[in-house]
């Protein structure tokens, strides 16, 4: 009689960033996992929301190890270096606090391969493990190893900033790497070293496309609930909102006014704000839907510019309106105006401008669909999903060992 191997055990980690995407992305990777026979042990940042999106799979949930005091910078964040100086980088002791609770993590779950997102205190304490090592994530905050860190700034600077954060920050990453004797690294993006890379979007939204070696996924995450059924006969709108957009009562409020059949995706947003106005030409929901299938059947996305949902939507060939919270999104919408795929609204002026800007982009969409295709046209089809890569390169990487 055969004896049965013990099952590979894959650890997956999220410490940095606050958007459900990075939760939805490791619950479709866990499920693809645990289809092929892997354990699954995930750590994330924020267990809070997590348990829809894990609920049917037998995955075992832990908190990560993160920075929990708040620190702000008098000046916008410029780069990767700034914003780990606020999360735990700005001195070597907090850090190698951080540093040796995730690999006492290591030591209790005893992975036999690794996937990050947004994890780079996990990727520094597990650098000199020898073990296959995946990240996936949108490519923002996913430097290459060997080149500079991007300027996220949306302007063109002659500075020296970016480059004098990052050497701050790694006299940091240096003096921890020393105390557990291991070498010095050259530049912040060397930490980032793995096995693969898989970039959750198109290379143009990528600020390290040009140098990246990596495979971008463009399908989406099959869903098992039906995507919502919009009402035929005028423009169909889908609307993805975040309840802590500052200008949400003035967007609401344009978007009742703009003349498209309106449909507001708010997950845990204020019901009462939205029932004002909601109507016959405007209906919302605050649970989960598929997203992806809504924004298939849409003529206009609007949303803040996250990563996931611009992928789905420019995947269906949806135009596009950005209106950004915070730095990644506005770099996000200013890609988007740039090639033609829709439009960026950084800030509301009146609720009758915005209603004047949705209405003008309905009637042009179908130029931006044509740049959409354009855009398009440079990836070969079919497209792969994330969570059938990731997977995919887990048993090839396996297979190696």
């Amino acid at each position: 009689m055969a004896v049965q191997q013990p099952k590979k055990t894959v650890l997956c980690t999220w410490e940095i960033g606050g958007e459900l995407g990075h939760i939805s992305r490791f619950s479709a990777i866990v499920r693809e996992l645990e289809a092929r026979d892997y354990q699954v042990v995930v750590a994330l940042k924020d267990l809070s929301r997590a348990l829809p999106f894990f609920r049917d799979t037998n995955a075992t949930l832990i908190q990560a190890p993160v920075w929990l005091p708040k620190i702000t910078m008098q000046r916008p964040i410029a780069c990767l270096a700034d914003s780990l100086l606020l999360l735990g980088y700005l001195e070597p002791d907090p850090l190698d606090c951080l540093v040796r609770a995730w690999r006492s993590l290591f030591d209790l779950v005893q992975p036999d391969l690794m996937i990050f997102d947004y994890s780079p205190t996990a990727m520094l304490a597990f650098s000199d493990k020898h073990l296959p090592k995946i990240q996936v994530g949108s490519g923002f905050c996913d430097p290459v190893p060997g080149h500079p860190i991007a300027d996220w700034r949306p302007y063109t600077s002659t500075d020296q900033l970016v480059q004098r954060q990052e050497q701050r920050v790694l006299q940091v990453i240096n003096e921890v790497r020393q105390r557990h004797q291991w070498p010095p690294l050259v530049r912040l993006a060397d930490m980032f070293a793995v096995d693969r890379v898989f970039i959750t979007g198109l290379r143009e939204f990528d600020p390290y496309g040009k140098v990246r070696h990596a495979h971008y996924c463009l399908a989406s995450a099959q869903s098992t609930k039906p995507p919502a059924i919009l009402p035929q006969g005028r423009p169909r709108l889908v609307v993805y909102l975040k309840p802590a957009y500052p200008q949400l009562n003035l967007l609401l409020r344009a978007l009742a006014r703009c003349g498209a059949e309106v449909f507001i995706v708010c997950p845990q947003g204020p019901v009462e704000l939205l029932k004002s106005v909601a109507g016959e030409h405007l209906h919302f929901t605050t649970d989960l839907v598929n997203l992806a299938g809504a924004i298939a059947e849409a003529d206009l996305f609007v949303g803040h510019g996250n990563a996931g949902t611009l992928r789905e939507a420019l995947v269906a060939g949806t135009p596009i309106l950005v209106l950004p919270i915070q730095l990644e999104q506005l770099l996000t919408g200013q890609k988007v105006r740039l090639l033609g795929v829709g439009e960026l609204v950084e800030k509301i002026e009146s609720e009758e401008e915005l209603a004047l800007l949705i209405n003008d982009l309905l009637r042009r969409r179908d130029s931006c669909r044509q740049a959409i295709a354009n855009l398009l046209a440079l990836y070969p089809q079919p497209y792969a999903a994330v969570q059938d890569a990731v997977v995919d390169a887990c048993q090839q990487l396996m297979l190696s060992q």
